[in-house]
């Protein structure tokens, strides 16, 4: 029975079971799930399907491919969801398992009604079960070009009729963060630019009003090269009279002092609802964590006055992972549960940490506070700032933090509230924290994000420079997302010709770099967290060409006790400089990524003179000769400490490649 199973479609395509969230990890297996769910109940021939698998260009084994991918679907969801008839392929669920269908209902129910309340209401129902973009993960360009665009444009519409429904009845700073995510990823969507001047003109933010037009006209302008068209130039000619004495704007509020003749002064008007959310990037490939981020913070939202604290998502990870587009993604996905705004501070400016005092004057100030009236004592600005939040539906995005102490003062304390934290490290004492590592891609990710960036086709007619690029990339999504921006800025350029730009070690931090990315800065902000002596240790064992290696002998090469060494190379491996792993019978094994490992080389050939070079090989390749049975080069009774003896165990290296060739020893 298929009684316990819900499907989404709007946002990252998701399926639960009893609630649970079931893991759809291969890509073309989503594209046939929903290409049958936005057609359901109807039966999709496997021509059809076939054809939103791969377009015009179909493999010879396309059919045999399409029935394994609907072999696995039954495999998932159970053997009954996907039934096979004459003409091809259906879903079978009912209405109510499906968020387009009730989407679809509450909608149709909507546009249907005349009186203004029960408009709303609609509306608000429709948007809540369409509640993001649809199928931001399907990688399917005849999908989302075909059904998908269908589906995406009524929904741009129905977001934007449900802004006119709300601000029929006066809620005016409700709409505001649903207008603002829609023309951060639909900049040139003049109709929803119109309606968020609208609402904020008459939430009572005449400037801001104003400001969003120029931004509107100058993203125009700037990509587009034409001026506004003639509704949204309406709208700011409107805004710029101003309501008459004879007929003022019915929709304005009344201001914070008016009063009711007799009576009391009203309630002040509800503070304005600020989004400084940076756009979201749409090149994109870990869909299965992005979903659960998501349904984690929606159900804080859903949870309401039932939770007692605030939650907070830590992501950590190294450099380059990808962890600041993770959370602007997800901030974005869920801005619709937090009404009340979504803020978002970095932490870090260049190559110093910022204090939470005044990180904290900056948030009050994006929260309304006029910039006179922010407390100079930080002990004040944290109280005011908590109590601003109070019973509000906001989440704070705080990107890049150095540890918990940085962050403690500036987590809401409302239970109604999220906070999204990125972190190299994990900020593993903060309470109330769900932790989630973000690692490497698959070469399928790392392959998928360079093909959305520079087209399908471009990738698919180098299968193999495309594999080359991954393998140099390391599947770094930093430098994924640059090698991309080097093939889109250069379509002459085969994906090939770059490919051997990359092959050389020497060149290829050179070459990963474009605009404001580089490989190199990144790696430098984990770099600059170190401290002297562990900065030393990350250069020097950069020059161990060993696939890993362990704690006695890095301290060989840096002449430390193991004690010591162990607590650097667990600080490195904190900051995400080094990996560690538990091998059995060898126990901790260091190593490098290797682009890592390229940058820490650089920075030693720089900063090291040639004798702490050599001294650190010469005495880790001693240590390395004595280890157990199973050492890569012959096994040594005693280490050897220097002299003819340590310079013959070094060109015994070099004659195994065991060194690098900068060291200039030769065999």
């Amino acid at each position: 029975m298929l009684d316990d199973l819900q499907f989404d479609v709007f946002g990252p395509l998701t399926v639960r079971r009893n609630g649970e969230l079931l893991e759809i990890p291969r890509a073309k297996h989503r594209v046939v799930l929903a290409a049958l769910l936005l057609h359901a109940p109807r039966t999709l021939t496997a021509e059809e399907l076939i054809q939103q698998l791969w377009g015009g260009e179909p493999p010879l084994t396309a059919r045999k491919t399409l029935q394994g991918y609907i072999a696995r679907l039954r495999k998932l969801l159970g053997a009954e969801a996907v039934v096979s008839r004459a003409s091809g392929y259906a879903i079978a669920i009912g209405a109510e398992r499906l968020d387009l269908d009730r989407f679809n209902t509450f909608l149709h129910k909507a546009e249907l009604t005349a009186e203004p309340a029960e408009r709303a209401r609609l509306f608000r129902s429709a948007m809540e079960q369409g509640n993001g973009t649809p199928l931001v993960d399907i990688p399917s360009e005849y999908l989302q070009q075909g059904d998908g665009a269908a589906l995406l444009e009524r929904w741009l519409n129905a977001t934007e009729s449900w802004a006119d429904a709300e601000m029929a009845v006066g809620r005016h700073a409700d709409v505001l963060p649903r207008l603002r995510a829609l023309v951060s990823e639909h900049p040139f969507r003049e109709s929803a630019w119109g309606r968020l001047m609208t609402a904020l003109y008459r939430a009572g933010r005449q400037g801001e009003a104003l400001a969003a037009y120029q931004e509107a006209r100058r993203l125009l302008a700037q990509e587009l090269g034409v001026e506004p068209g003639e509704e949204l130039r309406a709208a700011h000619r409107r805004i710029l009279a101003g309501p008459t004495r004879s007929a003022p704007d019915p929709a304005a509020r009344p201001g914070p002092a008016a009063r009711r003749p007799g009576g009391p002064a009203e309630a002040p008007a509800r503070p304005g609802c600020p989004y400084t959310l940076p756009p979201r990037l749409a090149e994109f490939a870990r869909p299965g964590i992005e979903a659960d981020l998501i349904r984690r913070l929606r159900d804080v939202s859903r949870e309401g006055a039932e939770r007692t604290v605030p939650q907070t998502l830590d992501l950590y990870g190294a450099a380059g992972v990808g962890k600041t587009t993770m959370a602007v993604r997800v901030a974005h996905a869920v801005s619709p549960a937090f009404p009340d705004g979504q803020l978002y501070v970095e932490l870090q400016r260049g190559d110093a940490f910022r204090e939470p005092a005044d990180v904290l004057g900056e948030l009050l100030r994006a929260l309304g506070v006029d910039p006179g009236a922010v407390p100079a004592d930080p002990g004040e600005r944290v109280a005011l700032y908590r109590g601003l939040l109070s019973h509000r539906r906001v989440l704070v995005v705080l990107d890049g933090a150095r540890d918990e102490a940085q962050v403690r003062p500036l987590l809401p304390a409302s239970p109604t509230c999220a906070a999204v934290v990125t972190s190299l490290e994990m900020l593993s004492t903060l309470g109330g924290t769900r932790h989630v590592r973000l690692g490497l891609l698959t070469a399928e990710e790392s392959r998928e994000i360079l093909a959305r960036i520079i087209g399908r086709e471009r990738v698919a007619a180098e299968e193999g420079a495309a594999q080359d690029l991954v393998r140099y990339c390391g599947r770094l999504p930093l430098a994924i997302r640059i090698v991309g921006a080097r093939l889109l800025e250069r379509p002459h350029w085969r994906l090939e010709t770059l490919a051997r730009r990359l092959e050389s070690e020497r060149r290829r931090l050179d070459e990963l770099a474009v605009g404001d990315l580089g490989v190199r800065d990144s790696l430098a902000v984990g770099y600059a967290a170190l401290d002297a002596p562990e900065r030393r240790a990350f250069r020097l064992l950069s020059l161990l060409e060993m696939a890993s290696f362990p704690v006695r002998v890095a301290a060989a090469a840096l002449g430390l006790p193991d004690d010591r060494t162990e607590e650097t190379l667990e600080r490195l491996t904190a900051q995400h400089l080094l990996d560690a792993d538990f091998v059995k019978g060898s126990g901790v094994r260091f190593s490098y990524h290797p682009l890592v490992r390229l940058y820490a080389r650089e920075l030693t050939f720089d900063v090291d003179p040639m004798r702490s070079r050599h001294g650190a090989v010469q005495n880790a390749l001693a240590a390395w000769y004595a280890r157990p049975a199973g050492a890569l080069l012959p096994l040594r009774a005693t280490p050897s400490a220097g002299g003819p003896a340590a310079r013959a165990e070094v060109v015994a290296a070099a004659r195994a490649g065991l060194l690098p060739p900068e060291l200039g020893f030769t065999a």
